[in-house]
């Protein structure tokens, strides 16, 4: 199956959570448009700039550090924008992967094609010898 581009849809303001030890950062979770892979979620992650204060993929959500500033929470707002280029790097990332097993992917997609198609002359022959019988 091919590798299908992840967007943030939006942010779930009943998740965000003050992080403990700071005054004006918090912890928000971008919603996504699906539940991304594990390829998606280690490259996602380990990508983030600041290990210090770490994004998380937890099913389709993206938990990522901000400040407590509603513009930079909001869709075209810091924050919202650095998650945005970190999923668009990560989509890159996965089309990438994809392409490289595109081919196989086409190869066993002919085989099957070609042993469906064996099955089905070997049915049709069946039949004829029926109606010849």
């Amino acid at each position: 199956m091919a590798f299908k581009d992840i967007e943030i849809i939006d942010f779930d303001t009943d998740g965000i959570e003050q992080i403990a030890g700071t005054e004006n950062r918090v912890k928000v979770p971008y919603i996504l448009s699906e539940t991304p892979s594990k390829e998606w979620r280690h490259y996602f992650e380990t990508r983030w700039p600041d290990p210090q204060q770490p994004a998380n993929v937890v099913d389709d959500q993206v938990r990522v550090p901000c400040r407590m500033d509603e513009t930079a929470i909001r869709k075209d707002g810091d924050c919202w924008n650095l998650v945005a280029t970190h999923v668009e790097d990560a989509n890159q990332h996965c089309r990438e992967i994809d392409a490289r097993r595109q081919p196989e992917r086409d190869r066993k997609e002919e085989i099957r094609r070609q042993e469906e198609k064996k099955r089905s002359d070997f049915e049709d022959w069946k039949r004829n010898l029926r109606r010849r019988h």
